[in-house]
């Protein structure tokens, strides 16, 4: 698959930051979120974060409401963008070499997948 070139991205820092709004943390306001998370974390229990759909089901047995859910997970949706969006201004990043940095989240020694702590 050939690397996405900035021609092909969002284009402004408006429309990136209105991105990452209506396609990260916004959409996280809709409880389907956590039976999507539930059902994945089934089909696929071995994977990554497979821990956090049983954590969810807890959470949600234990009475706490699907909207206070939603609204603790929406705030760290935006702290992650937030700070994700402040350290590629600060440190930032080698020539601005930030295409595919998702895919380097996948195999980063520091990666701990839904890990307990």
């Amino acid at each position: 698959m050939a690397r996405r070139t900035r021609e092909d991205g969002v284009g402004t820092r408006e429309k990136l930051v209105e991105h990452l709004w209506q396609t990260v943390i916004n959409p996280l306001r809709d409880p389907r979120w956590m039976d999507n998370v539930i059902a994945n974390c089934r089909r696929a229990p071995d994977e990554g974060f497979a821990a956090a759909g049983p954590a969810i089901e807890r959470v949600l047995a234990a009475g706490v409401s699907p909207g206070d859910l939603c609204l603790i997970t929406q705030l760290t949706a935006y702290e992650a963008v937030f700070g994700t969006l402040y350290a590629l201004g600060d440190p930032g990043v080698d020539d601005n070499d930030v295409f595919g940095l998702h895919d380097d989240m996948l195999t980063s020694p520091s990666a701990a997948f839904g890990m307990a702590t």
